[in-house]
């Protein structure tokens, strides 16, 4: 196995959550459809935007929600799929179970911060993931751009529209999943 493969089949059987905890440190390991998702740790850039971010969210956010920056995923167990978002909102009751992931009905916000290495993922299979698992709001950060992206699902419940795109020097202002309002150039 090598780090800079994208998807890593595991053999004859499809990878789990619980094969995650026996890989080395240092790489993001996600999953999809089974297979395993590697990615370079991020750069000092792409997590200070995140870090920035998680702080904000942090400041608004009621005692019955949850903000966290990288760390807690979300699983898909029926689809083989694992996801770690840069930036995540859930409610905290979720925290009262043990398990390795949180479920995508607990999640109202995800974000993920565009790599270069790695940015047709976050555009296009964690878009389709996440809304086909009726996330409510999916935020792609764009630290070359200075934007944000705000996805929301659209009538039928199972796509993303695009709702707003938030320059740095204007305002991200919103209700979901909670009062919001910032320039985004408080994250770049």
């Amino acid at each position: 196995m090598t780090v800079t493969d994208p998807l890593i089949q595991h053999g004859s059987r499809p990878w789990t959550i619980d094969d995650l905890a026996d890989l080395p440190e240092g790489n993001r390991y996600e999953l999809l459809g089974g297979s395993l998702l590697v990615s370079p740790p991020a750069d000092n850039f792409h997590c200070r935007t995140s870090q920035d971010l998680t702080d904000v969210l942090k400041r608004g956010a009621p005692k019955d929600l949850y903000v966290a920056g990288s760390g807690f995923g979300v699983g898909f167990p029926d689809a083989g799929t694992y996801y770690v978002p840069d930036v995540i909102v859930f409610q905290r009751s979720a925290l009262g179970r043990r398990a390795k992931s949180v479920k995508p009905a607990d999640v109202l916000l995800v974000v993920e911060v565009l790599s270069p290495s790695n940015a047709g993922r976050d555009l296009v299979m964690k878009r389709y993931d996440y809304a086909a698992a009726r996330i409510p709001q999916y935020w792609i950060v764009d630290q070359d751009g200075q934007a944000i992206t705000v996805l929301e699902l659209d009538a039928s419940g199972q796509h993303y529209e695009e709702s707003i795109v938030v320059k740095a020097g204007e305002r991200l202002v919103t209700d979901q999943p909670f009062p919001i309002d910032f320039d985004p150039a408080e994250v770049f």
